[in-house]
């Protein structure tokens, strides 16, 4: 080898060596970025927890599980449990989880409309509505992280063009630390970080550990809310958050391929500069499991409309 081709070899060398140092600062800075958003936005996801029921709108009374003079619940031929709007039992709710987002000080959140008002998506109120019923929420509460109890939330007003919702909470000391909505415009290949609670209690049940598992199954009378305030008394309320890339925008959608599921709608999309360009909405499996969110301008726009922005 001529000491031409030495010299050559070690500068490709020297400029391959400045490369690779270049991409791994690049990818080191990137990646203290996302702890960094993560680590400032966690404190602002709400963990939403609901259950609502169905009210007959002649009598007022709220349809309920049948009983028997000893209290013991009463079967359908099919072996379900029987529906009355009589009786003294238990009133039947259904139950459902979400998330929201902190976006001001006083107490503000966003989350989708079908997270706020679950019985639009529940294909059997039609047969209610039918038979003179109409839902009703029963409960409404939030968790947030670091916060050891829950607190009551009410819809203060929902989209009626855009899958979003704006909700107020109460009982939670004033200051709370809120994500900024974002100014800046996406683009595609744009890196995001998306937060919430999927699957709800489950993920995060699945993150405690043996021993608190061990402790909930002691207790047999632990129930939806229950569990949810045990794990908010341990400080295991805590989102879950998953990076992508940004693939299509339009004026409706932002579509990206960050992992989540059911029950991180309503969470935050943020950017890298841990504000809010969109709030997750849905996924697309026919998309390789794409999701997609409203776009934070919508978001906006509702928030001007009850001058909160």
């Amino acid at each position: 080898m001529r000491l031409s081709d030495l010299n050559t070899l070690r500068q490709e060398l020297k400029y391959s060596l400045t490369d690779a140092a270049e991409r791994l600062d690049i990818l080191e800075k990137r990646s203290a970025a996302s702890t960094r958003v993560i680590a400032a936005a966690t404190r602002s996801i709400v963990f939403l927890q609901g259950a609502y029921g169905f009210r007959d709108k002649a009598s007022g009374r709220m349809l309920r599980y049948g009983v028997n003079d000893e209290g013991l619940p009463l079967f359908s031929y099919r072996g379900e449990p029987l529906l009355t709007l009589e009786g003294n039992g238990e009133v039947a709710e259904r139950q459902f989880s979400g998330t929201a987002f902190v976006v001001n000080a006083s107490g503000a959140l966003l989350t989708n409309r079908h997270v706020a008002k679950p019985w639009e998506d529940d294909s059997s109120v039609k047969t209610w509505v039918e038979q003179g019923m109409e839902p009703v929420l029963i409960k409404f509460v939030g968790h947030l992280p670091f916060i050891e109890k829950s607190f009551p939330v009410r819809l203060l007003k929902a989209s009626d063009e855009s899958d979003l919702a704006i909700l107020l909470c109460s009982d939670v000391v004033n200051n709370l630390p809120h994500i900024n909505l974002s100014e800046n415009p996406l683009k595609p290949g744009d890196e995001v970080i998306v937060m919430g609670y999927p699957t709800g209690l489950r993920a995060m049940l699945a993150q405690t550990g043996e021993t608190f598992l061990a402790e909930l199954q002691e207790d047999e009378d632990l129930d939806f809310w229950d569990v949810a305030e045990r794990l908010s008394k341990a400080n295991f309320i805590r989102p879950l958050a998953s990076r992508g890339i940004v693939g299509q925008l339009t004026t409706a959608t932002v579509v990206y391929d960050a992992d989540t599921t059911h029950g991180g709608s309503g969470g935050p999309v943020l950017d890298m500069n841990g504000d809010a360009v969109a709030i997750n909405t849905a996924i697309i499996p026919e998309y390789g499991g794409s999701n997609f969110g409203v776009p934070v301008e919508h978001a906006r726009r509702l928030l001007a409309e009850v001058n909160l922005l």
